[in-house]
């Protein structure tokens, strides 16, 4: 008799605490699937009451019951294929050294002028000859030859025709070549070096024509050996095998103040 109320009484406190276990236990599960959960957790809390026949197994589970169940965690994002989104910064235009055009080339610079020819200013010589003077150096310059070269064709140039790019009156084809009102009459000899084509020096057109009379004696200079160590007149007279070799002389000074007022005015 003692024994059976001693099981009733226990059985009257499993079943206290299994209600008390279901109670709480329905705050602290949510969803409709959560029902199950607390069905096995109270019987769970009476099968260990009554196994160990004693009271304390009901406290024990109605204790546990009392520890909140641990927060669910959140979900893992599921992972996907697709890039992650970009940031606003990223998407942003590319800056400006990344997408500023090519800086458009330079316009190029204007082509200079050919300079003017150079004007010397040399005392008894008018415009005519002054222009051939300059004529005759900047032909030898082009051709290689230095201020003695110079010298000796601007001292031969004086000797032969004053400077003046004269027509022969025995040559009535050079008044066609040139501009100048000086004229000669010394057989067939025309133009700057008193040239003649009957002694293969050129063309009438050919000999009129300052610069190409001028680079005719330059050439023929340089084929004289040794002319660099002689005097302007024998220099002169070797290219112009004239009846009168001496008469260059006179006109080195003269040469040699042309070529200085060419270089000051250069």
């Amino acid at each position: 008799m003692h024994i059976r109320s001693i099981i009733e009484g226990v059985t009257g406190r499993v079943r206290s605490a299994a209600a008390v276990i279901s109670q709480r236990s329905s705050r602290l599960f949510a969803g409709p699937h959560e029902h199950h959960r607390v069905r096995r957790f109270a019987v769970i809390g009476v099968a260990a009451a009554v196994f160990t026949g004693t009271g304390a197994t009901a406290a024990w589970a109605i204790s546990n019951a009392d520890d909140p169940a641990p927060e669910p965690t959140a979900e893992a994002a599921p992972q996907t294929d697709e890039p992650a989104a970009t940031s606003e910064a990223a998407t942003e235009a590319p800056t400006e050294a990344a997408t500023s055009e090519a800086p458009a080339e330079a316009a190029p610079a204007p082509a200079k002028e050919p300079a003017g020819p150079v004007d010397i200013d040399v005392a008894d010589l008018d415009d005519e000859q002054e222009a051939n003077a300059v004529t005759i150096i900047e032909t030898g310059k082009e051709l290689g030859f230095d201020e003695n070269g110079w010298a000796v064709a601007l001292a031969t140039a004086m000797q032969e025709a004053k400077l003046y790019n004269a027509a022969s009156e025995a040559v009535p084809e050079s008044f066609e070549y040139t501009d100048s009102e000086v004229s000669y009459s010394d057989h067939d000899s025309v133009g700057l070096f008193q040239q003649r084509t009957s002694m293969g020096w050129g063309s009438v057109e050919e000999l009129m024509d300052p610069a190409t009379s001028a680079s005719k004696f330059y050439n023929t200079l340089a084929d004289v050996d040794g002319w660099e160590g002689m005097s302007i007149a024998a220099a002169a007279q070797a290219v112009q095998i004239s009846a009168y070799p001496d008469y260059y002389a006179q006109w080195e000074g003269l040469a040699w103040d042309i070529i200085a007022a060419y270089e000051a005015a250069s």
